[in-house]
């Protein structure tokens, strides 16, 4: 039978004589009335968990907060007392040569040794570097390019010259190699390019073809950068575009032979403008090419720098 509308009900809980359907009809509403209670008592403990749990979200990211404020006081203290001494350190090394602080770099990125073996902390023997005083190789030279007489400096001509037509000499691209020659080591030096606006730098394998056209690629056995129509470029095929931001002068040149490198670097600002990475097998070559005169724009000299005094090369 159904339940007896709630309104009803104390007229049937009154009745002395109480029929089995008014007996039923109570005990279905106890049961009801029972029911609705539990349920309304578990709403509000759920209710109650619910914002317990949410207060005590709250204090543990209140207690987070309170330690990162701490932690972030205490950097801020840190960098406080760093500060000046970072600044010193970073005004030492902008008046550092170039070569040093490369001397630095190879020092750090060296692998470590074998077990057994003791790396030295400091000193000449932490870091085999040697600064190279090259000189150009006549020989080799186009016959339209004028060395000068310490082989220090490279232009080009307007004349053919009446040079003998040796091996070694190119006849077709006006360029010129240095007459060191690496088979190892780590060797660098800087050229100054000055306001040239054409040029190519770099070093080349000693068997190459120096006869008709060539090019200038690593798979043709030259690393080189260069300078043309405004633009530096590293020659790797297809050519990579180098960001500039300061006009080059001079161009450093690292080639570490067994780490199959070759790094060109920006000297007045001090950047890393490119490094080739490769494997060598057979000799090198420093590499010279002062473009065309452009009808005397370019006709400045490629110069080959002094080597560094303090760095105490060979």
């Amino acid at each position: 039978p159904r339940l007896a509308p709630a309104f009803l009900l104390p007229q049937v809980a009154k009745k002395e004589k109480k029929t089995p359907r008014d007996k039923w009809q109570l005990y279905r509403a106890a049961s009801f009335f029972a029911s609705s209670e539990a349920a309304l008592l578990q709403m509000e403990v759920e209710q109650w968990l619910v914002v317990f749990e949410c207060e005590r979200l709250r204090q543990f990211l209140a207690e987070q907060e309170r330690l990162l404020l701490a932690r972030l006081g205490e950097l801020d203290e840190e960098i406080g007392k760093c500060h000046p001494a970072l600044i010193a350190e970073l005004e030492g090394k902008c008046h550092q040569p170039l070569l040093e602080l490369l001397q630095v770099r190879l020092c750090q990125t060296r692998p470590e040794p074998s077990a057994g073996r003791v790396r030295p902390c400091a000193g000449t023997d932490s870091v085999t570097l040697s600064p190279v005083d090259v000189t150009l190789d006549p020989d080799t030279a186009h016959p339209n390019l004028i060395l000068s007489e310490d082989r220090k400096c490279v232009r080009r001509g307007d004349t053919h010259q009446g040079l003998p037509n040796n091996p070694e000499r190119f006849d077709y691209s006006a360029c010129v190699l240095g007459a060191q020659r690496f088979m190892g080591g780590r060797r660098y030096w800087e050229v100054e390019v000055g306001d040239k606006t054409r040029w190519a730098l770099g070093v080349c394998r000693e068997s190459l073809n120096r006869r008709g056209q060539v090019t200038l690629t690593p798979e043709d056995g030259y690393w080189t950068v260069r300078l043309r129509s405004g633009e530096y470029r590293a020659l790797t095929f297809p050519s990579v575009p180098l960001p500039v931001s300061f006009r080059p002068s001079p161009v450093g040149i690292f080639l570490d032979y067994e780490g199959g490198e070759v790094s060109f670097y920006n000297v007045t600002d001090r950047s890393h403008l490119f490094a080739f990475t490769d494997t060598f097998s057979r000799t090198l070559h420093p590499y010279f090419h002062p473009g065309l005169s452009a009808g005397g724009k370019n006709a400045a000299p490629l110069i080959i720098c002094p080597v560094p005094d303090q760095a105490g090369g060979n």
